[in-house]
C-alpha cells in the first residue's frame, strides 16, 4: 500500500459474525485500502476470518476496548497518510474508498460520509435509521450535515492527540471538538456507508432505551449537561426528523420513512426513558459491541 494511500481499520467486538461483510465491502472497493481488523473481548476472530478465505492483519485483544482504544490500537499499526474506520456493523457502499482519496488529494484533512438503511422497505428498520442518522442522509445539504464517520489525515493525531480510551461512546465527538473550525471533515453524501439496523419492533425499543443511557452519559461528560435537559432534547426530535428526512431521502424511501414516523416517536420515547435513567443503570446495559454505540448516538441533533 502506498503510503500516500488509505487504511481503513475494522473495528470488532467478541468476533461478531458481520465483520466479514464489513470486510468483504472494503475488499470489493474499486480502489484498494489496506485493511486492518481491531477485534476486542475474545473470540475466534482470526479462524472467523480465515474460513471465509479473508486473509487480512487482525489485532486481537482478550480484553473489552471501548471504541477510542480499538481506533487508537489500529492507527498504531498503520503508515499509510490518511485512515478511515468502519464498524462490523457496517458495509462500505461503491466508491466509499475513491471518494474519500478524492477529496484527501484536494486538500481536506478530515472527511465526513453519509449513512445509508440496509432494509429501506422496513418499517422498523427505517425507524431506526431515521432515529439514529437523521442528520447523515445522503441528500441533505452541507450545512445541515453533521460530519461523522470521518476518515483523516494521520498528522491531525500528532496534532490534536488521540481518541479518548475512557469514553464509553462519544469517542469521535470528544476528538471533532478540539479541531478548529478549517480542519473539521468536508461533507460528501456520495461517500455511503451501509448500517446494519434493526427489523425488530421490540428489540428497537430496547436498543434505543440503551443508547439512551450512554447518550446521556456522553453528554453530562462532554458537556456537562443536565439528564432531564438532554430527554427533553430527545423527545423533541420527532419534528426535526421529519424535517431532515424531506431534505434528505426521495421516493419510495422518503415514503416508508413517513409511515414510519408513529414508531420514530416511540423509539425516542424510549431513548429520552433510558437518558433520565443513565446514572442509575450500568452504561453498557445491553451493549452487544462496542464499535457502533460511539458512532450512533449522538448523530442527532
Amino acid at each position: 500500500m502506498s503510503l500516500d494511500g488509505i487504511t481503513t481499520i475494522v473495528l470488532s467486538y467478541r468476533s461478531q459474525s458481520n465483520v466479514i461483510g464489513a470486510v468483504r465491502s472494503l475488499l470489493d472497493q474499486n480502489e484498494p485500502t489496506e485493511i486492518i481488523v481491531v477485534n476486542s473481548g475474545g473470540g475466534p476472530i482470526k479462524r472467523l476470518l480465515r474460513a471465509e478465505g479473508i486473509q487480512v492483519p487482525c489485532l486481537d485483544h482478550q480484553d473489552r476496548l471501548f471504541v477510542g482504544g480499538a481506533r487508537n490500537r489500529g492507527l498504531a499499526e498503520t503508515t499509510t497518510r490518511y485512515v478511515a474506520f468502519l464498524a462490523a456493523d457496517c458495509r462500505a457502499r461503491p466508491n466509499w474508498v475513491q471518494r474519500r482519496l478524492k477529496a484527501h488529494r484536494t486538500g481536506a484533512r478530515a472527511v465526513a460520509s453519509a449513512i445509508v438503511n440496509n432494509a429501506p422497505q422496513s418499517h422498523v428498520a427505517s425507524a431506526a435509521y431515521l432515529c439514529m442518522f437523521m442528520r447523515r442522509l445522503p441528500g441533505l445539504p452541507a450545512d445541515r450535515a453533521i460530519r461523522f464517520g470521518a476518515s483523516y489525515e494521520r498528522s491531525l493525531f500528532a496534532e490534536f492527540g488521540l481518541f479518548d480510551e475512557d469514553l464509553r461512546s462519544g469517542e469521535d465527538t470528544d476528538f471533532l471538538e478540539r479541531l478548529p473550525p478549517e480542519l473539521r471533515p468536508v461533507w460528501d453524501g456520495g461517500i455511503q456507508t451501509e448500517h446494519l439496523n434493526e427489523t425488530r419492533f421490540l428489540p428497537l425499543l430496547w436498543d434505543q432505551f440503551c443508547r439512551g443511557v450512554r447518550y446521556s452519559e456522553e453528554r453530562q461528560h462532554l458537556f456537562g449537561a443536565r439528564k432531564f435537559r438532554v430527554a427533553k432534547e430527545i423527545i423533541r426530535q420527532a419534528p426535526l426528523a421529519a424535517e431532515f428526512a424531506r431534505q434528505g431521502l426521495q421516493g419510495d424511501e422518503l415514503a416508508t420513512v413517513t409511515r414510519a414516523m408513529p414508531i420514530v416517536k416511540t423509539a425516542l420515547i424510549a431513548r429520552a426513558a433510558g437518558a433520565l435513567l443513565s446514572n442509575v443503570l450500568p452504561s453498557d446495559l445491553g451493549t452487544r459491541r462496542s464499535t457502533d454505540s460511539g458512532k450512533t448516538v449522538h448523530d442527532n441533533p
